[in-house]
């Protein structure tokens, strides 16, 4: 090859590695949630955020395995498409933790990285947690809590829709997803009517929902004029969120005539996430999931 042209070639490649890398830095920096703070947050700890870092799983994306606990100043990662990739669909990713953890990656950053090489981008969220005192007891009184935990996570969708231009995502095409305990906090916005909107707020109410083994805490009265089209997964050995309560839940929106599509599988137990090792049928999960968003019309048919 001429030399000229092969240094153009390697100058274009190092270029575009160091773009690529450059793209990836930015959308990896973890972000505030509440810029100007929380007023009053009811959510403190004296010792700080802590983190624990556990076994990698070998099929793990982001190589990582955090988990963070006591968090009090709730932060998140965005994770773009590549350019040209982009869909205009954006999720906020909720990880799961009994409300006291947040296992960001292994139910968060492992996602988003699969999500955005399929044009969707997300937003791994890092939200305020609870502690357990002696007797398992919540250390936060609960209500005051979930508020705050509810509050983080209907910020998430505002700072998105907020930001939709600037992050190339379509305001009306941003949903919700969790895991275990983070899909509480999903279902709440999904199934819980926005009332009393100011005019010219912007609206926290996602367009869509994914509920990943989730947590019901309670019984939703759910509304077709308010709830969007929900995805549901769970795994019949499940024996901490129970499938029944998965599929009770689903029976409401089908009684309801809100689109939704759910998935039982055979085999997986609690906290299967991205790890398809638990079970056979489990590897197909994240595209059923991807397919559903275009059967909705969140992803455009190419």
């Amino acid at each position: 090859m001429n030399l000229k042209y092969l240094s153009i070639t390697l100058l274009s490649l190092g270029l575009s590695l160091t773009l690529r890398f450059t793209a990836d830095a930015q959308t990896s920096e973890e972000k505030p949630l509440w810029p100007s703070g929380i007023t009053d947050n009811p959510v403190k700890y004296a010792t700080g955020e802590e983190v624990v870092n556990f076994d990698v799983n070998p099929q793990s994306l982001s190589k990582k395995n955090r988990v963070f606990r006591k968090v009090s100043v709730p932060n998140y990662v965005l994770h773009l498409p590549p350019p040209g990739k982009e869909t205009g669909v954006a999720v906020v990713i909720c990880p799961g933790g009994g409300f006291v953890d947040n296992w960001f990656d292994r139910e968060g950053t492992d996602l988003a990285l699969w999500l955005k090489e399929r044009g969707v981008a997300s937003m791994v969220l890092k939200y305020r947690l609870n502690t357990r005192d002696s007797t398992k007891n919540f250390v936060i009184p609960r209500e005051t809590y979930f508020a705050a935990a509810f509050d983080d996570a209907k910020q998430a969708i505002i700072t998105l829709r907020k930001d939709a231009s600037k992050l190339k995502i379509d305001p009306n095409k941003i949903g919700i997803a969790g895991f275990s305990a983070g899909g509480t906090l999903a279902v709440e916005l999904a199934a819980t009517d926005e009332i009393n909107k100011e005019p010219g707020k912007v609206s926290w109410k996602p367009n869509f929902a994914g509920l990943f083994y989730a947590a019901f805490l309670k019984t939703y009265t759910v509304r077709k004029e308010s709830c969007p089209p929900v995805f549901l997964i769970n795994a019949h050995d499940d024996k901490l969120t129970t499938a029944a309560k998965c599929v009770d839940f689903y029976s409401s929106l089908l009684k309801a005539e809100i689109p939704a599509e759910m998935h039982i599988y055979n085999k997986g137990s609690h906290g299967f996430a991205m790890d398809f090792t638990k079970g056979e049928t489990l590897k197909y999960w994240p595209e059923s999931f991807l397919g559903w968003l275009t059967d909705i019309g969140m992803v455009q048919k190419k």
